[in-house]
């Protein structure tokens, strides 16, 4: 591959995650509750890629066994319904930092099942980009409060980071078999699935009352599902999992300064600190996936 396609790649992610950072702030002004937005963001998205689908003419069917198909939308949708449910019983602050530690379990995951080494230079990018998510979410001043006393949405948030890693590992490993379109396609159409369960459990089915509230969500199907994870799913065709979930921590540093600007949530210094220091951990890891791809050859 050559340097050109490798940045684009890269370029790719990052762009992707930075657009799956706008789900947090979108989701503030979503008339339905917390799980059933993400099953109608899931659901308007599989209807638009099916309808963009026929009309070109992609390829729906698969030589994959059904199980293994639906892995990476069970996965994802999972993870979606566990954070959301954890939003609500725990500080904000503790489920966004306890659901990006999934490059934890990525790393882990890659290693005890496909047998991928976990070089010094991954864990010392992975110990500075978590420092970095850490910084910008955690407010130290109410650090009493992250120790908590909310240890089920805690243990939910962590749950729905092994969830994540599971869906980054999935797509990766089915990204040799199945396009960019079809992983999308099978993804959000199965990630519906556990969306639905528990949007069902909190709410019974509701519907948007306006036509703001319905473009919300079609804004949250095209910009966040389709766009951002299809760059996502592009990246990781040719990138590492590994690598991927640190990039995937710029979502938690666009939220937060999308927030400064919105909801006038001030940036505080440790936070614009984090966010040098999580662009540094992302940079070290990006080193390590060059030298795994040059010792390769």
């Amino acid at each position: 591959m050559s340097v050109q396609n490798k940045y684009r790649f890269y370029l790719s992610t990052v762009i992707g995650a930075i657009l799956i950072g706008l789900a947090p702030i979108l989701m503030r002004y979503s008339e339905v509750s917390p799980s059933m937005t993400g099953f109608y963001r899931f659901f308007f998205a599989f209807l638009i890629l099916l309808t963009y689908g026929a009309i070109k003419g992609k390829k729906f069917f698969v030589n994959i066994n059904l199980y293994i198909l639906a892995l990476p939308g069970i996965f994802f949708g999972a993870d979606i319904a566990l954070w959301h449910t954890a939003i609500m019983i725990t500080p904000v602050t503790n489920a966004a930092l306890l659901v990006n530690t999934a490059p934890i379990y990525v790393g882990i995951i890659s290693f005890l099942f496909f047998k991928e080494r976990i070089s010094k230079l991954f864990l010392i990018s992975l110990i500075l980009s978590f420092i970095g998510v850490s910084l910008i979410i955690l407010n130290l001043q109410d650090f009493d409060v992250f120790l908590g006393k909310n240890l089920r949405g805690d243990l939910l948030s962590l749950l729905a980071a092994i969830f994540y890693a599971g869906y980054l590992v999935s797509v990766r490993r089915l990204s040799s078999n199945l396009d960019t379109f079809q992983l999308m396609l099978y993804s959000a159409l199965f990630g519906c699935i556990p969306l639905l369960a528990l949007g069902f459990f909190e709410t019974g089915i509701k519907f948007p009352i306006s036509l703001q509230g319905v473009g919300n969500l079609l804004l949250q199907s095209t910009l966040v599902q389709i766009i951002g994870q299809g760059l996502v799913i592009y990246g990781l065709s040719q990138i590492s999992a590994q690598f991927t979930s640190l990039i995937l921590l710029l979502q938690v540093l666009t939220a937060a300064i999308l927030s400064m600007f919105l909801f006038n949530e001030l940036l505080l210094f440790q936070q614009i600190l984090g966010g040098i220091i999580l662009i540094i951990g992302i940079y070290i890891a990006g080193l390590n996936e060059r030298k795994n791809n040059h010792d390769k050859k």
